[in-house]
């Protein structure tokens, strides 16, 4: 007894050290963007002037972004608790379960070090970050139930849990549309298997009727028939063969896979490793080698073009971009036959179903765009899932645990010193702001202290016009200055207090007009 609650208390702490760093991340990483636009809206006023009925279907994201533009606190315990809900959850997903702890701190290095646009419309702006990591949510839940409770609940003592499924499912469709096309394609996979063995699951039934209740909600609005009749001016629906080659050539193939080096070639390397293990094991099928090699060389060429001749050698070749189109094709489509393989060898179908999710996620946008990083969120996070996945399969965590528990630890002093940076540069700029408006100095404008590392948060306006900024605030003045962090910076450290240095920047000025 004692050795089971020293277990659950190393577990639970584990995760709540999880929870406290993604705490620390949202305490400090200001608002942004659209969240300052939610800012100076309410729930009222959303759901009662009907705006709801004719923005877009996110009704559950949108309104968690209200409210947490409206409260530090909520913003705070939602932003750490659904993250660590989301890691935990993909952890747990892994088969190999009892390594928990190993499977989560991959999963976050894997997604902590993906790229800095990533990173920035997901983690470092609220608006991605309540509608694409928590859509995550509700997918993982079901998936967990289904691996590890599926016969459970064909019992009638489940009947009663439905309910709580059935409402899970439909406010799971009011984030993302993508992530809400993927939920619909599994409701009716699984309600597919359910029928063919002909044994009643409330789990399935439930989920099933809740999520195409959701989809159609979602989709019922307004938003979604302005976009099909082309009268929205920001998304456009549309779909032609060199549309799907723009996107992927210059767009999903980088959000995706080449700006994100470490997992891409991860997944190389372990592609290789199997491809070659698979060599050694069947050296006397012909065929099987000369695909086998085929493969290799896709791996090998994608890697070497993209990250050695891409931006060199070839930075003036006119088809450079077909050329990457054509190796991320045939890049994904060797992640493919090598998971469709190991899961029939294995007899686990966990390794093409994540491959053939994280493509599922990307699909429509070949048909919907604008199709921005946050976009590939959900497909890269499978991605993640399946590399931890195919660690446990060749007993690679365990191997290289010490490793990994170093890279964690590098990575979190890293964000944690970004996050400083970044949250008490936002507090002095606001400060800052609100002396300006309390002395109406300077009379014609304002000047708006830069904060750094803008590339890890998402702010669509230059910080000194940023329009977004000057309403959620309420500042009436609209010219704006920016202060150069740097230079703000040095006088901060220069001076005693920060009434002290909000003069001086104000004397500054006044003496470079």
């Amino acid at each position: 007894m004692t050795v089971r609650n020293n277990e659950a208390i190393k577990k639970y702490g584990f995760f709540f050290l999880v929870f406290i760093f993604f705490g620390y991340l949202s305490i400090n990483f200001p608002l942004t963007g659209d969240d300052l636009n939610w800012g100076i809206t309410t729930l009222k006023n959303y759901f009662g002037s009907g705006q709801f009925l004719n923005y877009d279907g996110r009704y559950a994201g949108n309104s968690l972004i209200i409210i947490a533009s409206h409260s530090a606190v909520f913003k705070v315990l939602s932003y750490a608790g659904i993250t660590t809900l989301v890691v935990y959850l993909a952890a747990h997903l892994i088969n190999n379960v009892r390594q928990l702890e190993r499977n989560t701190l991959l999963i976050l290095i894997l997604m902590l070090t993906m790229s800095t646009e990533l990173f920035a419309q997901v983690l470092g702006w609220n608006a991605g970050f309540f509608n694409y990591m928590a859509s995550l949510v509700y997918p993982l839940i079901i998936i967990n139930l289904v691996k590890y409770h599926y016969s459970d609940w064909q019992a009638s003592k489940y009947l009663r849990y439905s309910i709580l499924i059935a409402v899970l499912s439909i406010i799971s469709c009011f984030f993302v549309e993508h992530v809400t096309l993927l939920n619909l394609a599994v409701a009716t996979i699984l309600m597919g298997y359910m029928l063919y063995q002909k044994k009643k699951n409330y789990l399935v039934i439930a989920n099933f009727i809740g999520t195409y209740i959701g989809g159609i909600l979602m989709f019922s609005n307004k938003a979604y028939l302005n976009i099909l009749l082309h009268h929205d001016s920001y998304r456009e629906t549309s779909f032609s063969l060199t549309k799907v080659y723009h996107i992927i050539s210059q767009q999903m193939d980088f959000y995706l896979l080449i700006d994100n080096p470490i997992i891409t070639v991860l997944l190389a390397v372990i592609l290789g490793y199997l491809i070659i293990k698979n060599l050694q094991k069947r050296s006397g099928n012909k065929l099987g080698t000369v695909v086998s090699y085929l493969e290799l060389s896709v791996l090998i060429a994608f890697i070497e073009y993209h990250y050695i001749l891409f931006n060199t050698f070839l930075k003036d070749f006119g088809h450079r971009y077909l050329v990457s189109c054509l190796l991320s094709i045939l890049f994904l489509l060797v992640i493919v036959i090598e998971m469709a393989k190991l899961s029939l060898e294995t007899h686990n179908i966990e390794y093409i179903a994540l491959i053939a999710a994280a493509i599922v996620l990307i699909v429509p946008f070949f048909v919907v765009t604008p199709f921005g990083p946050r976009g590939a969120f959900a497909s890269y996070f499978c991605l993640c899932l399946l590399v931890v996945a195919l660690c446990n399969e060749l007993n690679a965590v365990k191997f290289s645990l010490p490793i990994i528990r170093i890279m964690m630890v590098m990575v979190v002093i890293f964000y944690a010193g970004l996050a400083t940076r970044i949250g008490h540069a936002s507090r002095i700029k606001n400060d800052f702001i609100t002396y300006q408006e309390k002395h109406n100095t300077p009379k014609d404008y304002r000047l708006y202290l830069e904060v750094p590392y803008n590339q890890y948060y998402w702010a669509v306006h230059p910080q000194a016009t940023d329009s977004s900024y000057r309403g959620y605030y309420k500042i009436k003045t609209i010219g704006g200055k920016l202060v150069p962090y740097a230079k703000w910076r040095l006088i901060e450290k220069n001076t005693n207090s920060n009434a002290e240095m909000f003069s001086q920047v104000l004397k500054v000025d006044s003496q470079n007009k």
